[in-house]
């Protein structure tokens, strides 16, 4: 793989030969055995690796994989999973990526096994848009996950948290693709794999030979596959036996968004936990008639910008795939106050962790394409399956092995509160029911359309508790819309508005946080005002984090969010 850190679009070169296959100009090489692809995989990576027999009593089993291709070999492990798997058993897997071709291109391929029918369109109705990041496609029916990087295959390594089970090394032949053999990429496959992790690939080359050894592998030649008379399987370090995990008892504190994303995560897992909230769900923010999903556009990149734009897609396809009915509108226009803001805007849509077409120019500021106005209380429910929602905590809370507070500064225990710096923000909204034919669309305040009117605010009164509403908000709220959609504010009667207040909690630095903070405590807080964007992807981190388990977030947005920074003491570490 070359380096693809500078790259939006990683094109493959791929086109298909008279015969029917996919072959990449780039690398002059096939993407599978001409003679049957799909028997290759099964022969050389998953009879290779001695599955299904490898994970039998693994509660939770890793595959990570180098050159993910057509989706050929995870659509093949996933068939074989399905099959084979304990009912709570759960597979995650990690999959790299830096030239990815199309959706259309891997569905010409794919089609032509249709024994995998089922799991190639799984695969191909969560196919991504080529953009550097993490990738996450779920498939609750199988109790599995896929965490695709497209990226290099170094940079992906190095930011994945995770260890592996097992491994396919499928990438193009190491003499045409000497950079993804590379022994520096072999070592970190070694410091990315558990104890006994099995290895399987088509190549015998002595440089990966020599490599895996160097990496901690037992390397062994096997017969090959077709026209090839050898192939490797390999040892990390030894056999090692499958520990029985015992099954916690989990409580999640506060049933808005957090709390929610939460549940939805520890459910994926097959974790049963009592949720929480005195006020019933949404009893915040989160319960407000319609929110924005969007991202933060940083202009200056990097870390921050990663966080959001993977945070933001992963949110919005998990809405579109599990509440499609809570989505009020597909598309949000983030308007220019300034030129300076346009200047931002042309800096932010260029950036590579967006795919080309998500941020598009418009003569009123910046088309976010991917963005989505929803009903927050659809999104809650859709998320908790409709799980109940306790009034109040248990009295033997000490008796659980884990607690999850999703909850906002002072809103629970004021003891828990006083130990994180958090900064309640008090904001309140307004609904006008008009016939409002306008874009959802965000400034100083935003505005979205309903089927009733329109929801606009938002006032943003910091250091302030109070949920209750006030006549001078209704005037400012009022204020703000002229400002954008001044022909819709002058017809609105601030008599005859709805209002609804609720507070919000931030952090000096104003990004969120996710983390442990003592033995069994852990919390999701600091949302801020893009919750619906942040909460999902950093509720499957933390709980990945407390499980042992692969996180989708990649290492540098782990680090932005870690609990340690807004502790005001340490004596719950």
């Amino acid at each position: 793989m070359s380096d693809a850190r500078d790259l939006r679009v990683h094109d493959p070169q791929l086109y298909f030969a008279e015969d029917g296959n996919p072959r990449s100009e780039r690398f002059g090489d096939i993407y599978y055995s001409l003679q049957d692809g799909l028997s290759e995989t099964r022969a050389v990576f998953l009879n290779g690796c001695h599955m299904p027999d490898i994970w039998a009593d693994r509660p939770a089993f890793t595959v990570a994989e180098l050159g993910f291709g057509t989706g050929l070999n995870i659509a093949a492990l996933l068939q074989m999973w399905a099959e084979h798997r304990a009912q709570t058993n759960h597979l995650h897997i990690f999959s790299i990526e830096a030239f990815l071709m199309t959706r259309d291109e891997a569905a010409r391929a794919l089609n032509a096994w249709p024994e995998l029918a089922p799991f190639s369109e799984a695969i191909l109705n969560q196919w991504p848009k080529s953009r550097r990041g993490f990738h996450i496609m779920e498939f609750p029916k199988w109790g599995a996950r896929l965490t695709l990087a497209l990226t290099d295959v170094r940079e992906a390594l190095t930011q994945w948290n995770g260890k592996a089970d097992a491994w396919f090394l499928d990438g193009f032949s190491p003499v045409l693709n000497p950079d993804m053999w590379a022994e520096d990429v072999l070592s970190l496959i070694g410091q990315r794999s558990r104890t006994g992790a099995r290895l399987a690939t088509f190549t015998v080359a002595g440089a990966v030979r020599r490599g895996l050894t160097e990496a901690g592998f037992s390397v062994s030649k096997q017969p090959g596959f077709g026209k090839k008379r050898e192939r490797l399987e390999a040892v990390f370090g030894g056999e090692t036996a499958a520990s029985l995990i015992k099954t916690p008892r989990i409580l999640v504190m506060g049933a808005g968004i957090a709390g929610c994303s939460l549940s939805y995560a520890l459910s994926s897992l097959g974790l049963d936990h009592d949720l929480c909230d005195p006020n019933g769900l949404g009893a915040q923010a989160s319960g407000n008639r319609a929110a924005l999903v969007t991202p933060r556009l940083d202009a200056g990149g990097g870390a921050v910008a990663q966080l959001y734009a993977d945070a933001h897609a992963y949110a919005t396809c998990l809405y579109r795939r599990m509440c499609p009915q809570a989505i009020l509108r597909d598309g949000v226009l983030q308007r220019a106050q300034t030129e300076r803001d346009r200047t931002r805007f042309e800096k932010v849509a260029t950036q590579p962790c967006f795919a080309g077409d998500a941020l598009q120019p418009h003569d009123d500021g910046l088309w976010m394409a991917e963005a989505l106005a929803v009903e927050p209380l659809a999104v809650l429910e859709a998320l908790t399956f409709g799980r109940t929602v306790h009034a109040s905590p248990p009295h033997d809370i000490d008796s659980y092995d884990h607690v999850f507070w999703a909850v906002g500064a002072g809103v629970w225990d004021q003891t828990f509160a006083s130990h994180l710096d958090l900064r309640p923000v008090r904001g309140q909204v307004e609904v006008a029911t008009a016939e409002a034919q306008i874009l959802a669309q965000a400034w100083g305040g935003y505005a979205i359309p309903l089927p009733e009117g329109v929801l606009f605010g938002a006032t943003h009164d910091r250091e302030d508790r109070g949920a209750d509403i006030r006549d001078a908000d209704r005037l400012r709220n009022i204020d703000t819309l002229s400002k954008a959609l001044p022909e819709l504010a002058a017809g609105i009667d601030p008599s005859r508005l709805t209002s609804r207040a609720s507070v919000r909690v931030t952090t000096r630095d104003h990004l969120p946080v996710a983390g442990t903070l003592s033995p069994g405590v852990h919390s999701l807080t600091g949302l801020g005002g893009r919750a619906f964007c942040l909460a999902p992807i950093l509720a499957q981190d933390l709980v990945a984090q407390v499980f042992d388990i692969p996180s989708p977030l990649m290492a540098p947005a782990r680090h932005l969010v870690q609990i340690e920074r807004v502790l005001t003491t340490n004596d719950l570490m």
